[in-house]
């Protein structure tokens, strides 16, 4: 690929091993609360959490309406918990675009890796919870949306 050098290079042929992610990879999921005495959600890897957690984090303070997250990872697989407020999940595969509400603390969604997804919060009081699969890699990330497409186009290209 032309104009591609370096880490961006390893990762894509890293990218090209695995089979590519869509749409339909993307998943809602509902998590148990126990409201005996307030509200108790338990996520446990491997279970409600489809993969191994290896990073936590979560953003508030948010401008409304401000746009945060804008890419994709080549490795990172990433569950969206909403604790507070409400967030509209933009994710793209390549070809698609699709948008998931994020509006309650049962509800949580699953990208995975490859998948370019954008973040619009509603208010500022909005908490986002990130669970990953890997620890923070800058190497990782695919940060411009041009360079995310022409990974997709390279799938199809040498699948």
């Amino acid at each position: 690929m032309e104009g591609v050098t370096g880490s961006f290079r390893r990762n894509l042929e890293y990218s090209k091993q695995m089979k590519m992610k869509t749409l339909e990879d993307v998943k809602y999921i509902n998590f148990t609360s126990h409201d005996a005495d307030g509200s108790l959600v338990a996520l446990e890897e491997n279970s409600e959490i489809p993969f191994e957690i290896k990073r936590i984090f979560y953003v508030k303070g948010v401008k409304t309406l401000d746009y945060r997250g804008c890419h994709s990872h080549h490795k990172t697989e990433q569950v969206l918990v909403c604790l507070n407020g409400k967030v509209t999940v933009v994710c793209h595969d390549g070809t698609s675009e699709e948008k998931y509400v994020l509006d309650k603390h049962t509800k949580g969604l699953y990208i995975p890796n490859e998948v370019w997804d954008s973040q619009v919060y509603h208010s500022s009081d909005t908490i986002l919870l990130i669970l990953s699969n890997t620890n923070y890699d800058k190497e990782d990330y695919i940060e411009n949306f041009d360079d995310f497409v022409n990974l997709f186009i390279e799938r199809i290209i040498y699948a």
